[in-house]
């Protein structure tokens, strides 16, 4: 069940990963850890990389993943404020979400999201196809094997399911980026003038697949050794 599912997270500290509900791929479990489970709400770390690592708001909807002993499960909640726990270690910081209504058991891992904006900070360029006319610029927030967002200024309108061209440059660690796609989702960001564009490949990335893998366990190895 749900419960016993989110009682066993909470009791190893399990890690979790935190997206928006686009469904272009599933979040890393990369951005924090389970606190706690309550009677109704599900308590989670302040996220700790990414573009996660951003204040979460009441309201605000996010796709879950919360890492198993194979795999991981997934599932939608929605932020119901801020949580604090002093002990003597000091103060703790983080969120209650709701629970989870369902949760889906997940062991491919081909499509995880993995956040690159705030250690990588990499470039993107949205462009039409044909004319490759420029459709807007800004910061790549996260990448998968499948897709990427892209928070953007952009120059001129587009829309969801529309085909454009997508270019990123990676600083390290990661291939550049320079293929077609369809657009999954436009949503207004938080900082202003800017909007999250949704993309997905439409074209295979096994280069990117394989560096987006390494990426995940040097992170991992890091975060153990801290």
């Amino acid at each position: 069940s749900v419960a016993s599912i989110l009682r066993r997270a909470a009791e190893r500290s399990a890690s979790i990963g935190i997206g928006s509900l686009d469904g272009v791929a599933l979040p890393s479990p990369l951005s924090g850890h389970i606190e706690s489970l309550e009677a109704d709400a599900l308590v989670i770390s302040r996220p700790f990389e990414g573009a996660c690592r951003r204040e979460l708001v009441a309201g605000e909807r996010l796709h879950l993943s919360i890492a198993a002993d194979k795999g991981f499960h997934h599932g939608d909640v929605e932020v119901l404020g801020r949580w604090v726990a002093l002990d003597s270690g000091g103060r703790r910081y983080g969120y209650r979400v709701t629970v989870p209504t369902v949760l889906l058991h997940e062991e491919r891992r081909e499509l995880h999201r993995i956040p690159v904006a705030f250690d990588l900070a990499p470039r993107g360029l949205l462009l039409r196809p044909g004319s490759l006319s420029e459709i807007g610029e800004g910061v790549v927030v996260d990448v998968s094997e499948g897709g990427l967002c892209l928070r953007c200024d952009l120059r001129t309108l587009v829309r969801p399911e529309e085909s454009v061209i997508a270019k990123a440059e990676f600083p390290a660690v990661l291939p550049p980026i320079h293929t077609r796609c369809d657009v999954a989702h436009v949503m207004e960001a938080r900082q202003p003038g800017m909007c999250d564009v949704g993309l997905r490949f439409l074209e295979p990335q096994a280069q990117l697949g394989q560096a987006i893998r390494a990426l995940e366990l040097r992170r991992i190895n890091r975060a153990g050794a801290a």
